[in-house]
């Protein structure tokens, strides 16, 4: 039974190359020269993955073949082409980083422009606002107050709290407070929480996190369905803390 020569298959990657055709050169090394059919059935391939694999191995340099009366012979080249093979694999991976480093400056100037805009990303369903409370947390967690501010809505407050109803209990095991201030009735502290109400009559409809540089605003759909935004942004993000520390401050314990 003729030998299996193999390549890991992150060496045959990095040639260019798949599993199936160092089956196909092998064989091809191993018979000399022979035609489709032939090398289809050695190696046990169907003819249209043989083809595929020839092609390749013709375009790298690794077969060629020779038009006979009535078949096409393809004959393998020398195993040395292997090593030609990946000397040009290197050298084009070296003009890459050669090209990657000459833009990186380019890119990091794209990158600054975009921090100094708004990031905005949209969140739908109880599935997206659990996304956004996880957020809220992560966040909030590297900060160095570990503190973030909420306007809490009595109308949607439960369906928030379905949403994740564990979340107030995950919160205080992160050890992070949170001020809230309350809109209509209901709500009350749980722990790492201060509260207060800025109208108990009243009703509101969206609930709105302030943490790190980060805004965000969860509220329902004309189908009472949850959705959420989340706006990143340093300016927007300090004026919504500084109108709710004023409001803060002027309303009662």
């Amino acid at each position: 039974m003729p030998i299996k020569i193999t390549l890991p298959l992150r060496t045959l990657e990095l040639l260019g190359l798949k599993e199936k055709d160092m089956d196909v050169y092998t064989t091809l090394l191993r018979l000399g020269s022979a035609p489709l059919r032939r090398i289809a059935d050695e190696t046990r391939l169907n003819r249209g993955t043989t083809y595929d694999a020839l092609k390749r191995l013709l375009d790298m340099g690794l077969v060629s073949y020779v038009d006979a009366k009535s078949h096409r012979y393809f004959t393998s080249e020398d195993p040395q082409k292997l090593r030609g093979l990946a000397t040009r694999r290197e050298v084009a991976v070296q003009e890459a980083r050669d090209l990657v480093i000459k833009i990186l400056p380019d890119l990091e100037s794209l990158s600054r422009e975009s921090k100094n805009r708004p990031t905005v990303r949209y969140y739908g369903g109880p599935s997206g606002v659990t996304d956004i409370l996880n957020d809220v947390l992560a966040t909030t967690q590297h900060t160095e107050s570990k503190q973030y501010l909420v306007y809490s809505s009595a109308g949607i407050r439960d369906l928030i709290a379905n949403a994740w109803p564990t979340f107030n209990a995950t919160r205080v095991k992160k050890e992070i407070h949170v001020r809230a201030i309350a809109i209509g009735e209901g709500g009350k502290t749980i722990g790492l929480d201060e509260r207060k109400w800025l109208a108990k009559e009243t009703n509101a409809s969206t609930y709105i996190f302030i943490y790190g540089s980060k805004t965000a605003y969860v509220s329902v759909d004309d189908n009472n369905k949850l959705f959420g935004v989340i706006i990143e942004d340093e300016a927007i993000t300090s004026t919504q803390k500084l109108i709710f520390q004023m409001l803060w401050d002027t309303l009662p314990s």
